[in-house]
């Protein structure tokens, strides 16, 4: 291999890992924290109606993208602890829907098969990344749980432009949780 041959493959395997290293840390962790009270003339899915006062809205936001855009995907979440907050202690546990990954026009894009932020006792943190154009392609799902079987890890969902939405790759369809209600 002559010289410039091989400067040009030392740098086209740095330049790769690279792109590799920046995309791996390109990950944000959504922050329930950031998530707000959805508006009061703001349209909700059926199943999640009822629970009104206890559904807020994450942006999924780019940390480089500028303050004043607008999150292209956000998400819908019924957040538990707020929801039994004004109850009794022995209030029954409510078969909550799931999460639902939504666009700037309210179209479902998807849905996260765990509640977020917590499913008493267990916490869900999603992380965003492999940004393209203000979208996150993937999500990656780690679920926090001091019982017997502790942590875990579940499937990524994955952005799919030809649909326009997200799923989950290599997972049976009868175990999917993450497509759209029918509408």
């Amino acid at each position: 291999m002559s010289a410039p041959a091989w400067w040009r493959a030392c740098l086209c395997t740095a330049s790769f890992a690279w792109a590799c290293a920046a995309q791996a840390h390109d990950f944000v962790t959504i922050a329930p924290a950031a998530c707000t009270p959805v508006e009061q003339g703001m349209g909700l899915p059926a199943d999640m109606a009822a629970y009104r006062a206890a559904v807020k809205v994450c942006p999924l936001a780019q940390p480089t993208a500028p303050h004043t855009a607008q999150a292209q995907v956000r998400l819908l979440s019924v957040f538990t602890d707020d929801y039994y907050k004004a109850l009794p202690a022995d209030a029954p546990w409510q078969n909550f829907p799931l999460p639902m990954l939504i666009d700037a026009t309210g179209r479902c894009l998807g849905r996260i098969g765990h509640l977020f932020p917590a499913d008493p006792p267990q916490e869900l943190t999603i992380s965003a990344g492999r940004w393209q154009r203000g979208i996150p392609h993937e999500l990656r799902l780690k679920v926090r749980s001091p019982a017997v079987g502790g942590d875990a890890t579940l499937p990524s969902l994955h952005w799919n432009a030809r649909s326009g939405g997200y799923a989950a790759k290599n997972t049976h369809p009868s175990q999917d949780k993450t497509s759209c209600p029918p509408t």
